[in-house]
Formats: C-alpha cells, structure tokens, sequence
C-alpha cells in the first residue's frame, strides 16, 4: 500500500479543515515546497496536492503558481485537485504545470462529459474524487450536497474508463477518528477500480486496517493531519503499510 501525503493550500499556506470547513482552519507554519521535498525526502512515492481556494471559487486560483513550484522543485509524482472545472483546467495542470494527475469532484458529478472527454484524452492522468457525507456525495468545495450516492457514482464513473477514485468521507476528514474502512472497501468492490482510501486516518493501526482492503483494490491512503500533528512519521507509515 502506498501512503500519500497530503499538502491542502489556502492563501497560500499549508492548512488543514475539519469536515472541509473554512471556519474550521488549522494553519501549519511550513512552506509547501519546503514541506513536498520533506515528504519526497522521506520516501514518498507520490504527493497530494489540493487548492482549496479553487475548490471553493470553481476556478483556478493564486495557489497554482504554488504547485507550479512544488511540482518543478520535485521530482516525485504530483496529484492535484480543486477548482477544476473544464479540459483547460487539465490541460494546463498536466501538460503545462507537469502534474502527474488531475483530481476531478464537482466536474465528475455535474459535467459528466467533460469527465469523459478528459478520459479519451488523458487516459490514467484523471483521477475522480468521490468526497461524501454518510453515503451523499458533497461537491463545489463539499458546501453542496449533491443527492447522489457515492457507490452508484463509484460505479457510473468507472463506466466511463476512470482508473482511480479518491474516497473521503468528509465526515471523518480532518478530525483524527480513523476512516470508514466498510464505506471504502463498498465502493472497492463496486466501481473494480482502484481505490485511494482518504480522511480520518490518525494512527499506524488506521493504516493496518486499510492494508487488509488491498485485495479488494484500496491500494493507498492520504495521510495529512495525522503527519502534521506528528502521530507519526512518514517514515513509519511507509513502514506500516508494507
């Protein structure tokens, strides 16, 4: 199981929100470049990137030239989501910036078709999150609740050719419960893609848990307030995951 961890950028600084809530901020003093080559300097296979300002607008924000940054300072894969909305948004997050993936949410849910053009196009550098409450899919910076269930979106866009799915369950997202291992084996087995488990995720044991789901195609988990709160090190979750 791979461990991705996560860096989520508002005005410009590495925070963390609980449930996706802006009043809910937790500002960590690191730079985000300085805190990607920390992270590629531990061994990370890969790294998680999100403009939560471009979640919350709909659109691009000041924090791309950031992940411009993170991404030419690095050399480990870079995925990225927030606020991607069109095939120009992906275009110039993969081909230009050089990002590794693009992450689509409320474009999954609401323009369907650009979601499959994206595929056509970018084949296995589109990546769909799928971020819930209970089992209603949040979408627009998790501020609106969609009324669709997250496995039948699991499901429809597996249909379409997407390989990967970032699962969160927003309700555990920021707060350090552990993470909905049932829910994310549930849409394992009913997308047959490859699942990246996401939120709650608070001790090595969290990671043991989500180890046992690799059969049924949870392959990696984000870890983000956990590594920030030091409740463990990089280090040991790489090592708790093999």
């Amino acid at each position: 199981m791979i461990i991705i961890p996560a860096i989520d950028l508002k005005d410009g600084r590495c925070v963390r929100l609980v449930e996706g809530r802006k009043d809910k901020e937790t500002v960590y003093g690191r730079d985000p470049v300085e805190a990607a080559l920390g992270y590629q300097q531990a061994g990370a296979l890969k790294i998680h990137v999100v403009d939560l300002d471009g979640a919350f607008l709909g659109a691009a924000s000041e924090n791309q030239k950031i992940i411009q940054r993170i991404v030419s300072n690095t050399t480990t894969p870079v995925e990225v989501g927030g606020g991607i909305r069109s095939i120009s948004d992906i275009e110039h997050l993969l081909v230009t910036i050089g990002a590794a993936e693009a992450i689509l949410g409320t474009t999954a849910v609401e323009r369907p078709e650009i979601l499959r053009e994206a595929v056509n196009m970018f084949s296995e550098g589109i990546v769909v999150g799928i971020d819930a409450r209970g089992r209603e899919v949040a979408t627009r910076g998790w501020t609106h609740a969609s009324q669709i269930d997250a496995i039948e979106l699991a499901r429809q866009v597996a249909a379409v050719g997407v390989k990967r799915i970032i699962f969160t369950d927003i309700t555990r997202d920021g707060k350090l419960e552990g993470p909905n291992v049932e829910l994310t084996r549930e849409i394992a087995v009913a997308s047959g893609a490859r699942i990246t488990a996401s939120g709650g995720v608070s001790s090595l044991d969290d990671i043991s848990r989500l180890r046992e789901l690799e059969a049924d195609g949870v392959d990696s988990v984000i870890v983000g307030k956990a590594l920030y709160e030091r409740r463990f090190t990089l280090q040991e979750a790489i090592e708790a995951a093999k």
